[in-house]
């Protein structure tokens, strides 16, 4: 994972309401539109908005059934974000504590 696509989806996972998403998806398998509006205190246009972004960004597909949307976490680049941070940590040496 490149500099810009880490960037990318840490952008889409920098909200709190995105994560709570994240959250009420990762508790099924797919998700209807009207279930995560539900979910969440906030106008459905704003969370249409939110899933937009984590669209844009690949973190979620979504899915026509009918008249509704089906919605669910594509894993890839999370796991590709975890592998990428796992990376950082490991290649970069421990800061020393404080006074040492």
């Amino acid at each position: 994972m490149d500099d810009e696509r880490i960037a990318q989806v840490a952008r889409a996972l920098g909200h709190p309401a995105r994560v709570r998403i994240l959250r009420v998806l990762a508790a099924q398998d797919a998700c209807m539109g009207g279930e995560i509006f539900s979910e969440l205190p906030l106008a459905q246009s704003t969370i249409s908005q939110h899933l937009a972004v984590l669209k844009d960004a690949g973190v979620v597909r979504a899915t026509p059934r009918g008249t509704s949307m089906v919605y669910c976490i594509a894993e890839g680049p999370l796991a590709d974000l975890t592998d990428a941070l796992d990376g950082l940590i490991a290649e970069h040496p421990s800061c020393p504590a404080k006074g040492a």
